[in-house]
């Protein structure tokens, strides 16, 4: 027999602010790591303290938080934190399972507003002065079912007693860890090869071995698993041809 150890507790973010007339000696070295996790209720707090590690007093203080995407090109979600006990300088992040349903698993960045007089300015979430901090949202206790995307395929010559070498679309993982791609073949014999990359259209890396087929008239899926920012599939073509590529 065996026991597992289950914990409960709300998340707490520590957030150091150069308020006041405070010496400014402290100040915290990263910005921890947060996690949203989808099909449950998410809470995450921060404690709001000075640079004598003494709270901050955010009693009518209205705090933004706002979650980027992975390549922060969108918001995601902006929410106003909850002020739990204003003279402590605690507040919380109130995430209903609902408001993760339309967002896609992956790692993106969150970033805090507060105001300050007349101004709305930026908290920093290290030593670095970097206003931006990481935040995972992840499949979790419940995940909502995505859809395959389908993965074009470009127009390309047919092969005549030679080979046609041509390439899928890009897919951004999202930097998920997990991405399964299913080809649909139609009589193809020749090569195939699943290959990643950081950017999305340059540097490309093989990720597995090449894959043989002869007269290839079933669907065949590859699974990939690693942090791999963008993935395509490469094709050396013989005979026969590729009519289909989903990616979940």
């Amino acid at each position: 027999m065996y026991s597992t150890s289950v914990y409960s507790y709300i998340p707490r973010q520590i957030v150091v602010m150069i308020y006041g007339n405070s010496p400014r000696s402290y100040s915290i070295v990263y910005a921890k790591n947060l996690r949203l996790h989808k099909g449950v209720d998410n809470r995450i707090q921060f404690k709001f303290i000075n640079q004598e590690q003494k709270p901050v007093d955010i009693t009518d203080a209205e705090i933004t938080m706002r979650i980027l995407n992975n390549d922060g090109t969108q918001v995601l979600i902006q929410k106003t934190l909850t002020i739990v006990y204003a003279l402590t300088g605690l507040a919380e992040l109130q995430l209903l399972s609902s408001e993760l349903d339309s967002v896609e698993s992956q790692k993106g960045y969150y970033s805090l507003e507060i105001p300050t007089n007349s101004f709305n300015v930026p908290v920093f979430l290290d030593n670095d002065s970097s206003a931006r901090g990481i935040i995972w949202i992840e499949d979790s206790v419940l995940p909502k079912h995505m859809p395959s995307m389908d993965v074009t395929i470009p127009s390309h010559p047919v092969p005549q007693n030679n080979t046609v070498t041509f390439t899928s679309s890009t897919v951004s993982t999202s930097y998920n860890p997990k991405l399964t791609l299913q080809a649909y073949y139609n009589n193809f014999s020749g090569t195939v090869q699943v290959q990643g990359s950081t950017i999305p259209d340059n540097d490309w890396y093989n990720i597995n071995d090449p894959i043989t087929y002869i007269n290839q008239a079933n669907t065949d899926y590859y699974q990939i698993e690693g942090f791999h920012p963008y993935i395509r599939v490469q094709f050396n073509c013989t005979q026969g041809d590729v009519t289909d590529i989903l990616a979940r």
